[in-house]
């Protein structure tokens, strides 16, 4: 599995969750699943690290197609609507048929002003 994290607007850097005022700007969550073939329940949590507090909670996708162990299935999320999100670390969790499947690290970075 691979994953990434980037702002919408490539003002704001090229990885992590963009933050201004102590809430989100937009930004994308990419991933790439390699797993048995099939249709699986997918979504992801954002986590506070230290005490695993889920701070967001993804858009659940009711039915995931995999294509298989052999290549990869993209998935992109979107997320427009802004929420409240002190920077700093935090964990991307991401549950693939209702089971722990990855994490990765992420940052919320302070922008300094949002896009005009």
């Amino acid at each position: 599995m691979r994953a990434s994290v980037r702002p919408l607007n490539p003002v704001h850097g090229s990885d992590g969750i963009p933050v201004h005022g102590d809430r989100t700007l937009p930004f994308s969550v990419t991933r790439e699943w390699s797993a048995p073939a099939g249709r699986y329940l997918e979504r992801w949590f954002l986590v506070h690290p230290e005490s695993s507090t889920v701070v967001f909670e993804g858009p659940i996708r009711e039915e995931v197609l995999i294509w298989g162990l052999q290549a990869l299935s993209s998935l992109t999320d979107r997320l427009m609507n802004s929420f409240p999100l002190e920077p700093g670390p935090y964990l991307l969790v991401f549950a693939l048929g209702g089971h722990k499947a990855a994490e990765i690290e992420t940052q919320a970075v302070r922008v300094s002003e949002a896009p005009v």
